[in-house]
C-alpha cells in the first residue's frame, strides 16, 4: 500500500455547502462539530476523477503513450478492479494534531459554552458573501442572498491510500491531482480556486516522462 501525502491550498474565498442554513446564512459551509471546516472526502474524489479523465484525454492528444484503462481501475465506475483508493476527509492539519486540536476545543466548548462557541471557531476562518439580483439597475425585492465562504490561504492535509496499485496508478495520480484548480460554487465568478499538490509529486511525474523517452 502505497500512502501520499496531499495538501490543498485556498486561492480565492470558496463555498463548499453542507446544504444547511439557519436564520443569518442562507449557504452554510460543511465544518465539525467544534467549527473546524474541512474538505470532504466525497467532494474531492469526485473532483479528482473528472481531473483524471482530463489528463487521460490530454495525454492521448498530444500523443503520449498512456493505458486509459487505468483511470478506472483507480476510480471504478464502470467495472471493478482489485486497485482501492482511499481518499480521506482533509482536515486543517495532520491526522493526530487535529484529534488533539478538536479534543481541546470540545473541552473549551463544553466547559466555557458561553465564550467559547463553534460558531466563533467557524469565523476566525471563514467570512460572509452577500448578493443580490437587479431588475433594471435596482435591487429586485427578496433577492437577497448570503453564504459563507471559507477564506484564502487556508491549507487542508491528509493522506490518500492506494492499495494493490502501482507505479503506473501513482504516475496518473499526480498529473490529475495538480489539475485540479477549482471547486465549490460560483467558480465562474472567481470564487473557488484551489491548489492541489502532492509529496514526491516531482519524482513521480520526472519518471512518467522518462520512461517515454520524454
Amino acid at each position: 500500500m502505497a500512502e501520499i501525502g496531499l495538501t490543498i491550498e485556498v486561492i480565492s474565498p470558496i463555498h463548499i455547502g453542507s446544504g444547511r442554513a439557519d436564520v443569518n446564512i442562507d449557504a452554510e459551509i460543511v465544518h465539525d462539530a467544534v467549527g473546524l471546516p474541512y474538505f470532504p472526502a466525497r467532494r474531492f474524489k469526485g473532483l479528482l476523477y473528472e481531473s483524471a479523465v482530463e489528463v487521460s484525454e490530454m495525454l492521448a492528444l498530444s500523443k503520449i503513450e498512456f493505458d486509459a484503462a487505468i483511470v478506472e481501475e483507480i476510480f471504478h465506475h464502470q467495472s471493478a478492479s482489485p486497485v482501492q483508493l482511499i481518499v480521506p476527509n482533509f482536515r486543517l492539519q495532520s491526522p493526530e494534531r487535529y484529534r488533539k486540536i478538536r479534543a481541546e476545543w470540545e473541552y473549551l466548548q463544553q466547559k466555557y459554552a458561553e465564550f467559547f462557541r463553534p460558531i466563533d471557531l467557524l469565523e476566525t476562518f471563514t467570512s460572509v458573501r452577500y448578493q443580490t439580483r437587479l431588475k433594471n439597475g435596482v435591487a429586485d425585492d427578496g433577492s437577497l442572498h448570503n453564504m459563507r465562504v471559507l477564506d484564502s490561504g487556508v491549507k487542508f492535509k491528509g493522506k490518500l491510500e492506494l492499495k494493490n496499485g502501482g507505479e503506473e496508478h501513482l504516475q496518473l495520480l499526480v498529473p490529475a491531482v495538480g489539475n485540479v484548480s477549482s471547486a465549490g460554487l460560483k467558480r465562474n465568478r472567481g470564487f473557488g480556486k484551489i491548489r492541489c499538490s502532492m509529496s514526491e509529486g516531482d519524482v513521480l511525474i520526472e519518471k512518467f516522462f522518462r520512461a517515454r523517452g520524454l
